[in-house]
């Protein structure tokens, strides 16, 4: 199963939840609140930076 990784800023322990599963509300270690924890893999699933509309893939480049 992949897994969705995370690192405390407080204690600087990794956490691992499975893809679906939010973002721990506290640490599970030392029980820090959300705003210490933060995404250190990859990122979601999506389909990677600068493919959305705001981001000039929509109209770019087409003769309308």
């Amino acid at each position: 199963m992949d897994m969705k990784k995370f690192v405390c800023s407080n204690c600087q322990k990794v956490i691992e939840v499975p893809y679906g599963t939010p973002k721990p509300e506290t640490c599970p270690h030392c029980g820090a609140p959300a705003n210490c924890i933060h995404r250190i893999d990859g990122g979601g699933r999506g389909l990677g930076p600068g493919r959305g509309r705001r981001c000039g893939w929509g109209f770019r480049g087409r003769d309308l």
